[in-house]
Formats: structure tokens, sequence, C-alpha cells
């Protein structure tokens, strides 16, 4: 049966995270939604801890035979769900008290693309907005931040499913990074209106990539990510001006990471 929102959660060993995540879900909403978790072959058992919400109409699972990436597990699952709005949520995430309004938000205005801001554990504000890493936007971004496009991470997105097929879906040249940033730069190609909805998510942390990986790790991947995103678009100069702002912002505003920015990059 077709449902208003498809809630699409792609899993990979995020342990107790997922079932947290599938309550708040269950506690939180009252509009008519399915949600569709996708498993990218976890082998840490969080899926057989989440049997209690299967029930094979609203909550429905998927098990995949490999790790296909998160990009390519998300558009999958998009075209084989019902729902006429589409919401990608992290499994590290948590519904919090009042998303039931930013939904029917949502469906009362579907062009759009909804944000959800992200809190931490604490609390605490996560980055909402980035700037688009693109020379003219680096340069609104100083100069009037209002002509400056930009881009938000992508742990939970909502759009329909018209503006999803318009932009082509989640590109799979990432397997892991770089996807959400490419994906926003899709909206601003196809002209799409970017909003962001009043209610946050918890986003928690502790996902796959921060058990796998550590932070030189991680941000290797990361950065590699990047340059794929502008070798797709952009010249090699750029990425080169692009990184060399990067590093003089990092130098004033955070210089403890400067360090392993230079690892990292020398390193892709």
């Amino acid at each position: 049966m077709p449902r208003e929102i498809s809630i699409i959660i792609v899993n990979y060993n995020s342990g107790e995270l997922l079932s947290n995540c599938l309550a708040s879900i269950r506690r939180e909403l009252s509009i008519d939604y399915e949600v569709v978790v996708v498993d990218n072959a976890s082998t840490d058992g969080s899926m057989e801890q989440c049997a209690i919400f299967q029930d094979g109409e609203r909550f429905i699972f998927h098990t995949l035979g490999e790790n296909l990436g998160f990009a390519a597990a998300c558009n999958i699952w998009a075209n084989l769900s019902s729902g006429s709005i589409l919401h990608f949520l992290n499994p590290d995430t948590e519904l919090n008290p009042g998303a039931n309004g930013d939904y029917l938000k949502v469906i009362g205005d579907p062009g759009k693309i909804y944000v959800t801001p992200l809190v931490n554990r604490d609390g605490s504000p996560e980055n909402d907005k980035m700037v688009l890493p693109v020379l003219r936007d680096i340069f609104w971004w100083n100069v009037n931040r209002s002509r400056a496009r930009f881009w938000c991470k992508g742990a939970s997105v909502i759009l329909s499913r018209d503006n999803f097929s318009k932009v082509g879906g989640w590109s799979e040249d990432y397997f892991m990074y770089g996807e959400d940033l490419d994906l926003f730069f899709q909206f601003w190609k196809n002209g799409l209106v970017i909003s962001l909805l009043s209610v946050p998510v918890y986003h928690l942390g502790g996902g796959c990539s921060q058990k796998v990986w550590n932070p030189l790790e991680r941000e290797i991947k990361v950065q590699r990510s990047f340059r794929k995103f502008y070798d797709k678009y952009f010249s090699r100069w750029q990425y080169v001006a692009v990184k060399l702002y990067f590093l003089a912002h990092n130098l004033i505003k955070h210089p403890a990471k400067v360090k392993g920015d230079i690892k990292a990059w020398s390193k892709v």
C-alpha cells in the first residue's frame, strides 16, 4: 500500500544506534509513513536487534548480499519504496518531539528540498550550512553570505520523488563521503530551493566509519572523495586553490587541525 512518506535508512554495523533510531520514529510519528531499512551486509547483529520492529508493512527490512555503499543502496530502495516523499535518514540519528509537524510542512509544500537541523549528543548544534567548496561561492561566503551556495550533511534530507528523479538520485561515483556534497551541487544546478526545517534531529555519531577507521584514515577518505568531486566538475587548478584556502582558514581558525589536514592531503 503506497505511503505518503518513505523513510530510507542505510545500515552498516550501526549496532544499537539503528534500534534507537527506529524506536524514535515509531514514538514520534503519526503521519502515513513507511520505514525501509537497507542493510549493506552488516556483521554486527544490528539487524537482528531490530527484528521486533519488522512487520512487513510499515517497517520493511532488506539485506544486501554485499556492501554496495551508501549512495547505491539509497538509489535501489528509493526506487522500490512507495512514498511520494523520500526521507534519507542516517541510522545514528533520533527524531525529536515535533518532527510530525515538520513532515506535514513537507507534505504541504513538496517542491522544496528540506534539511533537518542536526544536534550533537550534548545538544550543541552541528554546522547546518557549509559553503560549497567552489571559488565563486567561497568568495560570496566571505563577502555576502546570502549569495553563496551551500551544502549540508546528508544525515537527514527530505525531498519529493519527482525532485529526486530530477537530480538523478545519489551519485554512485562515491562509496562513502562526498555523495551529499554532490547531491546538493545538483540541487543548485537544477534550480531547487533548499529549506531548513525547525525541529532538530539528534545526530549521535558512532556509526561504522568511526569504528573502522582512525581520524586520519577517515580524513584521507573524505579528501579523496572531495578530489573526485573536483575532477568530476572542475579543473585541477581550482581544486588546488580551494585546498589552499581551507588550509589558510584552518591555520587561522583551527590551527590544531592543520597538521592532520596536511597529512591527509599529502596522501590524496
